[in-house]
C-alpha cells in the first residue's frame, strides 16, 4: 500500500548491505515518486534521507509545529536540507488518499497556536500533497488496549500516559519505572536513553 512507520522502514534500510559487500545482502525498500515523512525529530530526518537512497524522487518532511520546534539535532536537519528534502511546517495529517489500494496523496490541515500557546487544527485550511509513499516518524504513543489493561494499576496523567516522578522515573506503583515516549517525558532518542539510565540507577537503589 505504500505505508511505513519509522520502526518498519529504518530497520529494513539498515539490514540492506552495501552493494558488492556480500551475496547475502538484504534488499533496500524500493521507493519511487514523492515520499512524505511525518515528524520533526532525528528519526524523521533519518527517514527522509534514507528514502532518497531507496529511490524517492522527492521527499517532503511535514510537521505540525514550526521550525523553532524541530527536535532533531542541527546536523540531521542540515543533511536533509542539503539533499533537497522539502520542509513543510504547520501541517497536521487528516486523510490518506488511495486508489487501487495504493497511496496517491495525503490531506493536511493548517495548525496554528492560540494565545494560550495551544496548537489547534484549522479544518478550513486544507492542502493535499501527491505522494506514492508515506512514512510515519512521530514518537510512539500508548494506543494498545491490551497494554493499557496491563498497566491498569498505574495512575495515568491527563494525557493518558503513566504518571511518573521526573526525578526517579518511578510510576505510582512502587517498584514500577517508566520513561521515554511511553511516559511522555522525552522528545528525543538521547533523552529517552537518559530516562533509562536514570530509571536503572533508582531501580538499583530500590533493590538495595
Amino acid at each position: 500500500m505504500g505505508f511505513y512507520t519509522s520502526k518498519s522502514f529504518l530497520p529494513a534500510v539498515s539490514k540492506a548491505s552495501k552493494a558488492g559487500m556480500c551475496k547475502c545482502k538484504s534488499q533496500l525498500p524500493m521507493l519511487h515518486g514523492n515520499v512524505i515523512v511525518l515528524g520533526a525529530g532525528d528519526t524523521a530526518f533519518d527517514c527522509a534521507t534514507s528514502a532518497l537512497r531507496c529511490g524517492a524522487k522527492k521527499v517532503f518532511v511535514v510537521f505540525r509545529k514550526g521550525f523553532r520546534n524541530i527536535r532533531a539535532v542541527p546536523e540531521e536537519v542540515d543533511l536533509a536540507r542539503e539533499e533537497k528534502c522539502e520542509f513543510i511546517p504547520f501541517m497536521s495529517p487528516k486523510k490518506v488518499i488511495t486508489k487501487d489500494n495504493k497511496i496517491t496523496a495525503v490531506e493536511f490541515c493548517r495548525t496554528e497556536q492560540n494565545e494560550n500557546n495551544e496548537w489547534l487544527e484549522d479544518d478550513d485550511q486544507i492542502i493535499r500533497l501527491k505522494a506514492s509513499f508515506l512514512i510515519s516518524a512521530f514518537g510512539s504513543g500508548l494506543f494498545s488496549e491490551d497494554v493499557k489493561a496491563a498497566l491498569s494499576p498505574i495512575k495515568m496523567n491527563r494525557w493518558g500516559l503513566p504518571d511518573v516522578d521526573p526525578i526517579t522515573m518511578q510510576s505510582s506503583e512502587i517498584g514500577v519505572f517508566c520513561g521515554g515516549d511511553l511516559a511522555g517525558t522525552s522528545d528525543t532518542t538521547v533523552e529517552s536513553v537518559n530516562d533509562g539510565k536514570t530509571a536503572a540507577w533508582y531501580i538499583h537503589k530500590y533493590l538495595q
